[in-house]
């Protein structure tokens, strides 16, 4: 139980004056009403005056001396996570998570024999010539296991989400189709049609993110250069096949590529329409 000096209640103390100090400007800036007393040993304690207060004040107090590590959240990200959940957004991920729970978890190989690019032996683009096209989108749906699968819907999630809420779920709906069958394709040229997973679409939102934002610097929903660097970074170790498991490398590629495309084009368009509306720059003599 917390101790109390008159009517101010201690939620710490520690000697090194500077520390409490950082803590209590945190906390001010954060709108708590916070006082420290140094007693006559020269202890610094810690006082806030209403109990509302005091579980975001321990968190400070923990966080500054190392308890708890601070979580610090790009400012990017904050803007992306207020953004409500669009509904096929939330669609694919309920899809995905339903078709790995019958095809993985509950081991229904007619799942996923039905969704594959082709069979695993013979012509790969057979089925798809006798005219079962979906084939050629809905391996992107397919997840071997609870990393692949977790990967690529945290990822999505976000990602689509932004293209949502921008741009519609009509244009994010074409981006999937367009980023997933060519993505696939690429792939099932390279390697056959043992493949699957939602990567291929994932890194297309990475690469139209990417870019425009490059050409639209007025855009508000973009992804910290930390990031990009980081599954730039990733495609290129998968490329070089250091893990025991097979990454879709050339989906991967191909849907960075589309991606960055689609980022140019509709960067160009948007910054263009941006720019007229904007008016003609009359400048004073």
């Amino acid at each position: 139980m917390s101790e109390r000096l008159g009517d101010y209640i201690v939620f710490g103390s520690i000697r090194d004056a500077s520390v409490a100090r950082t803590v209590k400007e945190n906390l001010l800036r954060k709108g708590i009403d916070v006082s420290v007393y140094v007693d006559p040993d020269g202890m610094n304690h810690l006082t806030v005056k209403n109990e509302e207060s005091l579980p975001i004040a321990i968190e400070e107090y923990k966080m500054a001396i190392g308890v708890k590590k601070r979580l610090e959240i790009p400012k990017e990200w904050e803007e992306i996570k207020k953004l409500p959940l669009g509904n096929l957004t939330f669609a694919i991920l309920i899809i995905c998570i339903l078709i790995f729970g019958a095809g993985y978890l509950l081991k229904m190989p007619e799942v996923y024999n039905a969704l594959m690019f082709g069979p695993k032996n013979g012509n790969t683009f057979g089925l798809i010539e006798s005219g079962e096209v979906w084939r050629i989108v809905t391996p992107a749906f397919i997840h071997f296991g609870f990393m692949h699968v977790l990967f690529n819907l945290m990822w999505w999630k976000d990602l689509a989400n932004i293209l949502e809420n921008t741009k519609g779920p009509i244009f994010l709906g074409f981006f999937l189709i367009v980023s997933a069958a060519l993505s696939n394709i690429l792939q099932a040229t390279q390697t056959g049609a043992n493949f699957g997973g939602l990567s291929g679409v994932v890194y297309g939102l990475l690469g139209y993110l990417w870019i425009y934002k490059l050409i639209n610097k007025d855009s508000k929903f973009y992804l910290p250069k930390s990031d990009i660097a980081l599954m730039i970074g990733w495609f290129i170790i998968c490329f070089f096949d250091v893990f025991s498991f097979k990454a879709a490398n050339y989906a991967h590629g191909g849907g960075l590529v589309m991606g960055m495309l689609f980022g140019l084009i509709m960067g160009l368009k948007d910054k263009k329409a941006l720019d007229k509306s904007k008016g003609p720059q009359i400048s004073g003599i």
